[in-house]
């Protein structure tokens, strides 16, 4: 749908995979959590349970896998402050008190085993495959991190800060007073086998909607003053941390506001655009061309290794999800699915 609610519960990050599973999915009064392996239905069994919320009028929002965004990770029904998520490695989601506020629905218990068992030694192969190169990818991520750090902490020498703190009280100037500061938290930024992914959810919800162009990486520092600025003024803050570098945000949403910052190159008609070359000393950061330009370069050709890394992860991960789909017996699931929708929609 064009206008889903969509962002992602993990990430593959430069510290290897980060879950958000117990931030996001943990304050749910109930959370419903499919067990099974590849290929064994999960994400179309979340998909049939957001359609039938869809259906009956209420505000669903998805979560989508950081490897592959074409696959769900799990859903919450809003109205409902139900959850349901695939709880399998590596984002394991523990109950906390089974059957009052967690169900855990193993879908893996459809799987002929005898079946399955005669291609043990492929899948086997095929699983270890795909654990090494996630590690693979896992280095070249920190590597790339480590090198987008020290850009960023080189360029924020040069920062005009007093020049961006009044330009950001100005812009928050006119903003109502909250009903008091809370954060949440939903990742739009990931990175996966389709590259680098920035959903618009958070402008899709705003009315007013702020694009930061960020050449040199401040833009983070920008949005810790709309942070602040917030926090000041009682507002509700929905943060999405950056995917290298998660200590920093790449893009905030102020629904008491109705407001939107997000770092990203592209921008539409109706959205507003705040250039970051405005605060920083451009003729001082001159001295750190050639070292931007290198640092760039090594960048460019880490990408290309986690590109190429998570292209031969699909495939190994599409080969292994065939031979459990030959092995479902898919009815089960659907029996299964039918006792959730029950239970949930009563």
């Amino acid at each position: 749908m064009q206008n889903e609610k969509k962002y992602f519960a993990s990430a593959n990050t430069d510290k290897g995979f980060v879950s958000y599973f117990d931030d996001i999915f943990g304050k749910m009064d109930m959370v419903y959590i499919i067990k099974g392996g590849p290929g064994t239905g999960k994400s179309s069994f979340i998909r049939r349970l957001s359609d039938e919320a869809e259906k009956r009028g209420h505000n669903v929002e998805y979560f989508y896998c950081s490897s592959d965004p074409l696959s769900l990770d799990g859903i919450i029904v809003e109205e409902l402050k139900t959850a349901i998520i695939d709880g399998t490695s590596p984002h394991t989601y523990d109950p906390k008190i089974v059957g009052i506020k967690e169900q855990i629905i193993n879908v893996s218990a459809n799987i002929d085993r005898l079946s399955l068992s005669k291609n043990s030694k492929e899948i086997c192969h095929l699983s270890e495959e795909k654990r090494a190169l996630y590690n693979n990818v896992y280095n070249y991520l920190a590597a790339a991190g480590r090198i987008e750090s020290e850009i960023r902490l080189c360029n924020k020498k040069y920062i005009k800060r007093e020049k961006m703190e009044m330009a950001v009280k100005r812009l928050c100037k006119g903003w109502k007073r909250g009903t008091g500061f809370e954060k949440k938290i939903r990742l739009v930024d990931g990175i996966s086998h389709i590259g680098h992914i920035v959903y618009s959810t958070y402008h899709t919800m705003a009315e007013n909607k702020y694009v930061i162009r960020d050449r040199y990486g401040i833009g983070s520092v920008f949005l810790e003053y709309i942070m602040n600025c917030a926090f000041e003024k009682g507002l509700k803050v929905v943060y999405s941390p950056r995917v290298l570098e998660t200590s920093e945000n790449i893009a905030i949403y102020l629904p008491e506001v109705s407001t939107s910052f997000v770092i990203q190159d592209e921008y539409s008609v109706d959205m507003r655009v705040i250039n970051m070359d405005r605060f920083i000393d451009l003729e001082k950061i001159k001295e750190n061309k050639q070292k931007n330009r290198f640092a760039r370069r090594c960048l460019n050709s880490l990408y290309e290794g986690v590109q190429k890394g998570f292209d031969e992860i699909y495939e190994l991960h599409t080969s292994l999800e065939k031979y459990y789909i030959e092995s479902m017996d898919f009815s089960k699931n659907e029996e299964m699915m039918l006792a959730v929708k029950r239970e949930m929609f009563l």
